[in-house]
């Protein structure tokens, strides 16, 4: 089913600007309007340098207007941890499709979103996902129902299409 309403969590900087496009791209090809979203409002910097464009905070998002989230790693998503929006955002969501990549798997494991779910996650952060509750499997893109995560930017494509057949459920 398109047309679910879908945010793209920025982290503050370093998200891989072609990531964030080809996830977006493959959300927007099944006609899922995509919205961005960060700690603060008006764009975030690339590892490249680039400018990506944020349409609102996270504090702004009411959670019943969409449908699916996805938090995009970089360095910038350790901020997550301590942001009290991001962490009651990911408290909220725990019922919509999420998918999160990178870093982002171990803000979502801090914040108790995993606990319970097959998840995967770059190497550094296999202990914080086991510690609170997410049993770790190592594959490069994992699903377990309505949570998708990815260790890295080499699934992106991957990622984009399991997270646009989560939200079609």
């Amino acid at each position: 089913m398109a047309d679910k309403k879908v945010v793209i969590v920025l982290p503050v900087s370093g998200v891989d600007q072609e990531t964030y496009r080809t996830v977006r791209s493959v959300l927007r090809a099944r006609r899922h309007p995509v919205t961005t979203a960060s700690v603060f409002p008006g764009a975030v910097e690339a590892s490249d340098g680039t400018s990506l464009p944020v349409d609102m905070r996270l504090r702004d998002i009411k959670t019943y207007e969409y449908d699916g989230y996805i938090f995009l790693g970089g360095e910038g998503a350790r901020a997550f941890f301590t942001d009290d929006d991001a962490l009651k955002l990911a408290k909220d969501i725990s019922y919509k499709t999420i998918g999160a990549m990178g870093e982002a798997v171990a803000f979502l494991a801090k914040a108790g979103a995993v606990k319970n779910k097959k998840v995967t996650a770059p190497l550094e952060w296999v202990d914080m996902v086991r510690r609170n509750g997410g049993k770790y499997t190592g594959k490069p893109l994992e699903t377990d129902e309505k949570l998708i995560t990815a260790q890295g930017k080499d699934d992106a494509q991957r990622f984009a299409n399991a997270i646009a057949e989560a939200l079609a459920k």
